[in-house]
């Protein structure tokens, strides 16, 4: 049976396809597809904002309405006009044209020839029939049929009848003479019927008026052609010159199409029309595709910054979805301001402070430019004043988001974004007053200008401070502030740890501090491992009395089977995730929780199962922790920390020596057993971490002076006595003085008895 063979090729095709499939459902294309939807709903905001009003008017109508221009506009109606008038103005160029003269006096000499015929025909008819003679109508069509360069009509036919033998050869003599000196001078193309009218006044004095109107005129027609005639293409190309040199007409943005009450013209129409203002269904397709490309541009940046970076927030899906949120929303905020107020308000700088407070100076440098460049891009115009202004904005909006990353990088506290507000606000106003002192002459305006800035900057600080904590809970990021947050002992969750679970939580603190220690040994923030660490062991408190920290006496291990210990006691990381959950900690925090063991073994549960086998083999995979091996720096430190605290907490002598050499062996079976492997700690980050727990615990465990038993001598009772009394006198004393102090209530007077007379 001959076996089936698949196509040459056909395997990198199937390759290729399950790559991409396989992509549609990585995290590369979750991210990628945020980043695309919010360039989608920047670009919606941007076409929204630059959408302008429609009317519904016609050449005549009267507008109730002052409209301005949009943008800048060419009135092509009037321009068009200016530019025909310019052409028409030019002279045509002529050439001679050769053979004419020759051509004009044969043609002119046919046609006698045949006119002599005519005039022979009816001369005879008037001698046979008389003078008076009235010619026929057969007679008169006859006679026409002996011409045959030229026609002519009943009346002037007749007039040629009727004419005598001298008075047509007088008509032949002056014409012929009047043509030949005419085309001696210039007969331009354009200029036959003056050159007519000249000959017809020279042989006007030798020729019978009836004869001149009606037999010579149409002579002359039929005949008479330009010696000079003109060079279309070098006249055409004069005209284009012409026409060029016409400036066109410019309405420019912000200038006045038509004012309320006046009547609509066909130019103002025109313009309309152009812009896109009239209710006629046409799209300003050059208008949104600059904007479309404006906003491909500020978030090209965006990226390019991000990449340049090597930030991994393109690869979080939270955190991207966060940093386009941000995005979108301070555009909209920055739109809507500049709509119903100046456009100096906007707050340009709130996209940098959020972002730095969310995740880091440089998300917020990246961030900042992309909205500068968008927000900018608004008042985009040809004239110097929006063309001042866009280049203001954008100045302004890149400088602030650099103050405000370069502020808040390292200590996002609330307060200090309060501070970073003001501090942006004074940086962009005086930007604004710089660039104004530079292009505008009104002191008073340019003072203006800066104030509406301060506010814009103001608002900035004020708006970021109320939307993180927004931004921080729905996309549960790790901020600084919430860090920060998350360490306060209050934090229900931790308060619910040290009722229920007291020795954890006090073990939790210890591993704080030496996650603490470790990290800023190695150049990393050391919030993020100290707020893990407080919370690294909360899925204790589903069985608190379970682990030795919290026993007050019995341990709950000894009459349970070491496979279920086991089970319970490896069960706390996954119990914690959960907890964090409900909770809502941060995504690291979880992380952190689920990732402390890895998925290191319990070696005192599976010792213990090894005694009970009686010899039996025992899977140590039973005794794992089922999570991941740790996949950040702060898990590993977290991990190493709760490792290092437990043991060396057990130890019955810590000295420097037994520390240090604990530390090295329980490190040194992290990373044989494989723990470390999937985390981007270097062996120089270990030896610093190792360095930092041996300080920490060093301090901790330090000696103590050993106090001597020596006995106390009783005090002497009769010494004190006398001492005692002295003690009472003084308070006596005192008493004394304070009775002295406080005045006396007022009583009434006592009456006196009258005195009586005395008696002599």
């Amino acid at each position: 049976m001959l076996k089936k063979t698949r196509p040459r090729g056909s395997e990198k095709k199937g390759n290729v396809k399950d790559a991409f499939f396989k992509w549609l459902s990585s995290q590369s294309f979750k991210c990628a597809l945020a980043v695309l939807i919010g360039t989608v709903l920047l670009a919606v905001l941007f076409g929204a904002a630059i959408t302008p009003e429609r009317y519904s008017l016609k050449v005549g109508s009267i507008a109730f309405k002052t409209i301005t221009a949009s943008k800048d506009v060419v009135d092509e109606v009037t321009t068009n006009s200016r530019r025909d008038a310019a052409a028409r103005q030019v002279e045509p160029i002529f050439h001679p044209a050769e053979g004419v003269s020759d051509k004009v006096l044969k043609d002119l000499d046919a046609i006698f020839q045949e006119l002599g015929a005519m005039q022979a025909y009816g001369e005879g008819l008037l001698k046979q029939k008389g003078s008076d003679y009235v010619f026929d109508q057969k007679e008169i069509d006859f006679a026409k049929t002996m011409l045959t360069r030229m026609t002519l009509n009943d009346y002037q036919a007749k007039s040629l009848l009727r004419a005598s033998e001298e008075a047509f050869g007088d008509m032949i003599s002056a014409v012929t003479t009047a043509v030949r000196n005419t085309l001696n001078t210039t007969i331009r193309e354009g200029q036959v019927n003056e050159s007519i009218q000249t000959i017809l006044q020279i042989a006007g004095f030798k020729v019978e008026l009836d004869l001149l109107q009606n037999v010579v005129s149409p002579v002359l027609r039929a005949c008479i052609a330009p010696n000079m005639v003109i060079e279309q293409t070098t006249t055409e190309e004069a005209q284009q010159k012409a026409r060029a040199e016409v400036e066109p007409v410019i309405y420019v943005q912000g200038q006045n199409i038509i004012r309320a009450g006046e009547r609509v013209a066909l130019n103002q129409l025109e313009m309309l029309r152009l812009l896109g203002l009239l209710d006629d269904n046409t799209v300003d397709l050059p208008m949104y595709s600059g904007a479309l490309l404006i906003v491909l541009i500020g978030v090209g940046c965006m990226l390019v910054l991000l990449q340049m970076s090597r930030h991994a927030i393109l690869s979080q899906l939270r955190r991207t979805m966060a940093l386009m949120v941000v995005i979108v929303t301070t555009v909209a905020i920055c739109l809507i301001i500049m709509k119903v107020g100046n456009a100096y308000l906007a707050p340009v700088g709130m996209a940098a402070m959020l972002l730095t407070g969310l995740m880091g100076g440089t998300v917020g440098v990246a961030g900042g430019t992309c909205v500068a460049i968008i927000v900018s891009a608004l008042t985009a115009g040809s004239t110097n004043s929006y063309a001042t202004q866009m280049a203001v904005l954008l100045l302004m909006g890149i400088a602030g988001s650099v103050l405000a990353s370069a502020f808040l990088r390292k200590r996002p506290q609330r307060i200090r974004v309060v501070l970073c507000g003001v501090l942006v606000a004074f940086c962009q106003a005086t930007i604004v007053f710089a660039m104004g002192m530079m292009t505008n002459s009104e002191l008073g305006a340019v003072l203006n200008n800066s104030l509406w800035t301060v506010g814009g900057g103001i608002l900035a600080g004020m708006l970021s401070l109320g939307i993180q904590p927004l931004v921080e809970t729905a996309f549960s990021l790790s901020t600084q502030s919430k860090l920060l947050e998350l360490t306060n002992p209050n934090h229900p969750l931790l308060k619910k740890l040290l009722l229920e679970a007291p020795g954890t939580y006090h073990h939790s603190l210890l591993v704080a501090n030496l996650a603490e220690a470790a990290a800023e040994a190695i150049g990393a923030s050391p919030l993020l491992p100290r707020a893990g660490a407080y919370y690294h062991d909360v899925g204790k408190l589903k069985r608190p009395l379970y682990f030795k920290e919290n026993q007050q006496g019995e341990n709950m291990h000894d009459k349970t089977d070491p496979h279920v210990s086991a089970a319970i006691v490896t069960a706390h990381p996954g119990d914690g995730v959960h907890l964090a959950q409900k909770y809502r900690l941060p995504f690291e925090i979880q992380r952190i929780i689920g990732e402390h063991h890895g998925d290191a073994p319990v070696m005192y549960f599976y010792h213990k199962a090894l005694q009970q086998s009686d010899g039996k083999p025992v899977d140590v995979q039973d005794f794992r922790y089922d999570m991941k091996r740790p996949t950040t720096r702060e898990s590993a430190i977290v991990m190493l920390a709760d490792t290092v605290e437990a043991a060396v907490r057990s130890l019955p002598d810590p000295t420097p020596k037994a520390i240090d050499a604990l530390i090295e062996k329980l490190i040194r079976g992290k990373i044989e057993d494989g723990q470390l492997s999937d985390s981007p700690l270097t062996l120089s980050d270990i030896d610093k971490i190792s360095e930092a727990f041996i300080n920490s615990l060093n301090g901790a465990f330090h000696e103590r002076i050993e106090y001597p038993q020596v006995a106390l001598p009783k005090r002497d009772k009769a010494l004190e006595a006398p001492k005692a009394e002295e003690v009472k006198e003084e308070e006596a004393q005192k008493e004394e003085e304070k009775e002295a102090d406080t005045p006396l209530p007022e009583e009434p007077a006592e009456e006196q008895p009258e005195e009586k007379p005395s008696e002599d």
